[in-house]
């Protein structure tokens, strides 16, 4: 399987659509915007639509980067709905070397314990200085907005809610033009440091998960085994396309790195980002995003988790 999907993508790299969906092609930009959604829906099924809207919201506060007047509306907008789906929501803010100041967000279920939950699901949700008009709409915001989602579906099902960790991650992004082993990632690194060997038993990042014709590229070298072979049966199990749902044959720096580095088994959901000409650019704006693509990568999270915490075994009656 994994030798099946290393030879689709190598294929894929070359034919990536611009359409929402894999079988149209994209409809022109008035008639989408005639039909995007608007309005968060109360739906017992994970919802690309909503995720879509949590989006767009994120993306109307103009860019994000850390510790600025945008980044903290969008933590007041993350803990409202975190909140009112019945998490438990904390603030973590650290300082950097420079002087930068940072904040992390952590949301918990359930009981409080002084023990980690099994699972974390992260994101990053900076966006990157420098970049005029620069919203970030699938580079931090498509994956804040599915958390958000999957906060929401996860709250019906409490005790596996239970067993997860929701983190969004400031400072991905790096100072300088390329991110390094010691610039970027300061969200997540701290995070490790600061638990003092109280780690998750798993972590699922999710990076750039909602754009048009995706192509989720698994980085096979950061990835723990157990996690690649849930992976490559969630594509089976719920029909997903090779084309768009494959392993990238390398590594990545991304915010599950300090976690593989400190022994955590993780997987990183993370679109491949070099072709289309628009990562760290204007053009990663509302038009990117699909609520299509949201909904698949929410279906796959919840495959995944469901691997790592099955739900409990309904009672006969």
């Amino acid at each position: 399987m994994v030798k099946k999907l290393l030879t689709t993508l190598c294929c894929s790299l070359l034919v990536l659509a611009t359409g929402c969906k894999d079988e149209k092609p994209a409809a022109p930009r008035q008639a989408q915007q005639a039909s995007v959604p608007t309005a968060l829906q109360d739906s017992p099924e994970l919802s690309g639509e909503n995720a879509y809207v949590h989006c767009a919201a994120l993306c109307a506060l103009g860019p994000r980067p850390s510790n600025s007047v945008a980044y903290e509306k969008q933590l007041v907008y993350l803990s409202e709905h975190l909140q009112k789906a019945g998490w438990r929501v904390r603030r973590e803010s650290f300082t950097l070397s420079n002087g930068m100041l940072m904040t992390n967000l952590h949301a918990e279920y359930g009981a409080e314990s002084a023990e980690p939950r099994p699972v974390l699901i992260s994101c990053h949700i900076d966006t990157k200085r420098g970049i005029r008009n620069f919203v970030g709409a699938d580079d931090g915001a498509s994956a804040a907005a599915l958390m958000l989602e999957l906060a929401r579906v996860l709250a019906a099902k409490p005790e596996q809610a239970s067993k997860v960790e929701l983190l969004f991650f400031d400072g991905e992004e790096a100072f300088a033009s390329r991110m390094s082993e010691t610039d970027g990632m300061y969200g997540s690194r701290y995070d490790v440091m600061r638990r003092k060997g109280k780690l998750p038993g798993w972590q699922i990042n999710l990076d750039m998960v909602g754009g048009r014709n995706k192509m989720i590229a698994v980085p096979i070298l950061d990835t723990d085994a157990r996690l690649m072979q849930f992976y490559t049966e969630g594509i089976e199990k719920l029909g997903f396309s090779h084309e768009r749902w494959t392993i990238y044959p390398g590594s990545y720096l991304d915010d599950h790195q300090p976690y593989v580095r400190a022994g955590v088994p993780s997987i990183n959901l993370i679109a491949y980002f070099s072709e289309g000409n628009w990562w760290h650019t204007s053009r990663d704006d509302m038009s990117r995003i699909c609520p299509h693509s949201l909904a698949d990568s929410g279906r796959m999270v919840l495959y995944l988790l469901g691997r790592l915490v099955p739900e409990p075994a309904a009672e006969n009656p």
